[in-house]
């Protein structure tokens, strides 16, 4: 197109009344008749109107391109073309808008898909209008195009090049050879909060690492701020293996840098933060658990017991200091590794064992069976120590031995068994006793009642006063030693007549007894209140002379001038042994209104023939309270009392509510 024309098809767009010549003219005539593409763009930049040339040779149909069509949706479309990526693209347009508004008029070339180079001028006009003209080029043109076309590649890379770097999770910076900062990204930004609004490019590495350390940005670990500042530039400038550094916000950061050819640096930054945070973890779990096995070392080495840890071959793991010491054997020679069957032929060789007690030794612990399942077995030494070894076998086929010196309970048991012996004898000299006293004393003392009595009906009239008195005293002492004979009886017979334990009805029981003391209530003018009462595992036969003891004890204790009155109730409770175990029991009181007693004094009650009134007072032989805590005992249970003088005393009973230990009855 002749500049003429240009001029003014220009001058007839943009309305321009100065036109001349040409104002008839038709526009689409005149644009149509050009060998250039003309597209003409209003001032939203939106299209107006374009010639065929112009849609030849960039490529557009009139179907996909209409007047409206947008240059930023033009443009959008050609670089689309070109296969580029979405935020490449919108960087391109973002350029070309930058540059159009920069100048009246932008110059480009770009070559197309078939290979064509095409020229475009962007003319800004007046009143906001733009002219877009698009020629082909060839020749000289062409290789000029080429070089725009390599630049734009370049310019491409480059944008690319930017796009990565923003990508990288780590930051980046790169210093030229005088140490100043050429370019960044913005993580690099992001790991050095400290400084942001100091980098930027000509920034010096060192004034910026220098001005982070005087706002405290590092954290120096009591390191000095001016060795601080040194160590790192030098290694900056003379970089090596990567090193950390933590800022003051607790982050750690990895640095690494790498010289390049041309005597410049590029700095890398890594957040590892969550990496050292598993790092110092690590450090704090290794370091628990090596104070854990520092503390099982000395638990195991202070241990009673020795201790040895095998594997499934027998092989030793470990053993504590207490196992050497038990056997004396060397630490240089029991060490891991060495074989149970080992040990043990050191063991003989060192005389721990006699010989016939060292092959046994050997047997049981080569017995397969023993180190499949829990076993305990007995070593007999030498020097006449006895140590049990308790063998417990593990999962994995190894077992783990305790040793323990047993002599003193050895010996205890066998003390035990001697006085099991004596006992056994005693309880047969007292059945001797007890039969004794049923036969060859009581004849004798059935004569000198009956010789007696036949000396009051014969000759009491004529004996004298003396006469007759020490015939009384004479009666009266063998009323007693048949009372005391017979109490004595009882007393012996808890154990030696002892029945079998069943249900026991206690309320029966009492019934039985009140009955039979009836009288005996009656004279006194008392009175006996029961509550309802439980049935428990018991002797029936010893339950009725429990209760008679401690009514009839009641009754003869009472007040002068009060008349007696017994209150007898029971109670389900739950005690505890000394082991925690708890039990169910129950707690039975009998209680009266009678003389009562010094509580310093309720040991004593109980004690055989022990007495806290004179025979005069009170009749008795001493042996009834006995009788009843013995009853009691043989039922595993507990009796106890608590008086008050002139005011009464309680006496408690604890039975259990089920007998366990059903086998040892008889044998109490």
């Amino acid at each position: 197109m002749r500049p003429g024309m240009q001029r003014a098809v220009r001058d007839n767009m943009t309305g321009n009344p100065e036109a001349t010549g040409l104002e008839a003219i038709d526009l689409s005539e005149v644009m149509e008749s050009v060998d250039v593409g003309i597209a003409v763009f209003g001032d939203d930049l939106n299209l107006l109107q374009a010639n065929d040339r112009y849609y030849s040779l960039c490529g557009y149909s009139r179907d996909e391109v209409q007047p409206g069509t947008s240059l930023r949706d033009l443009i959008g479309m050609s670089l689309k073309r070109r296969n580029l990526d979405p935020d490449e693209i919108e960087s391109a347009i973002v350029t070309s808008f930058r540059r159009l508004q920069g100048t009246e008029r932008h110059q480009f070339r770009f070559e197309t898909n078939d290979g064509k180079y095409i020229a475009v001028t962007r003319t800004l006009a007046t009143h906001g209008r733009m002219i877009e003209t698009v020629q082909e080029m060839s020749g000289i043109g062409a290789q000029t195009a080429g070089s725009d076309q390599l630049q734009g590649l370049a310019d491409l890379a480059r944008l690319r090049m930017t796009y990565a770097l923003e990508g990288m999770a780590d930051g980046f910076a790169l210093y030229d050879d005088q140490d100043r900062l050429v370019s960044y990204n913005k993580n690099y930004v992001e790991l050095n909060p400290h400084i942001a609004d100091l980098i930027m490019p000509g920034a010096r590495y060192e004034d910026m690492l220098t001005e982070g350390v005087r706002r405290g940005g590092f954290d120096l670990h009591g390191m000095d701020p001016d060795a601080f500042i040194k160590w790192r530039v030098q290694q900056h400038l003379n970089p090596g293996d990567a090193y950390v550094s933590q800022l003051a916000d607790g982050r750690w950061i990895r640095l690494h840098d790498r010289k390049t050819d041309d005597g410049g640096i590029v700095s890398v930054r890594s957040d590892i933060s969550d990496l050292k945070a598993h790092e110092i973890e690590n450090e704090r779990i290794n370091s628990d658990l090596d104070r854990a096995s520092d503390r099982l070392d000395e638990a195991l080495n202070n241990m009673v017991q020795g201790l040895c840890m095998f594997d499934a071959d027998q092989r030793l793991i470990l053993c504590n200091r207490q196992y050497l010491n038990m056997y004396g054997f060397s630490d240089k020679v029991v060490i891991p590794g060495i074989v149970m069957a080992d040990i043990m032929r050191y063991s003989i060789s060192l005389g721990n064992y006699r010989e016939e007690d060292a092959q046994q030794a050997l047997a049981n612990r080569n017995n397969t069976r023993n180190l499949s399942e829990r076993t305990v077995i007995k070593q007999y030494l030498k020097d006449g120590r006895v140590i049990a070894v308790l063998n417990e076998p593990m999962a994995n086929g190894g077992t783990i031995a305790t040793y323990e010196d047993i002599t003193k309970i050895e010996q205890h048991e066998a003390q035990l068994v001697a006085y099991n012996t004596k006992l056994e004898r005693s309880n047969r000299e007292l059945q001797d006793f007890a039969y004794v006293a049923s036969h060859d004393l009581q004849e004798p003392l059935r004569k000198i009642e009956a010789f007696g009595d036949r000396l009051v009906k014969k000759y009491g009239e004529v004996l004298p006063d003396d006469g007759q008195m020490y015939l009384d005293r004479m009666q009266n002492a063998a009323g007693r030693m048949r009372q005391l004979i017979n109490d004595l009886l009882s007393y012996s017979r808890v154990t030696t007549k002892a029945k079998p334990f069943v249900p026991v009805d206690l309320n029966q029981i009492v019934a039985g007894v009140l009955s039979d003391i009836q009288m005996r209530i009656e004279d006194s003018g008392g009175s006996v209140e029961c509550g309802d009462l439980p049935t428990l595992p018991a002797d029936k036969t010893q339950m009725r002379q429990l209760f008679q003891n401690l009514i009839s004890n009641a009754l003869k204790f009472a007040r002068p001038d009060t008349a007696p009155v017994v209150t007898i109730a029971a109670e389900s409770v739950v005690i505890h042994t000394e082991n925690g175990i708890p039990n169910d029991v129950w707690r039975i009181t009998v209680s009266d209104n009678g003389i009562g007693f010094e509580n310093k004094f309720k040991d004593q009650i109980f004690a055989i023939f022990q007495r806290l009134h004179g025979r005069l007072e009170y009749e008795g032989t001493g042996i009834g309270l006995a009788t009843c805590r013995k009853i009691v005992e043989r039922h595993h249970g507990a009796i106890d009392a608590e008086g008050v003088p002139d005011e009464g005393a309680t006496f408690i009973i604890e039975m259990p509510a089920q007998q366990v230990q059903q086998g040892d009855q008889d044998d109490d």
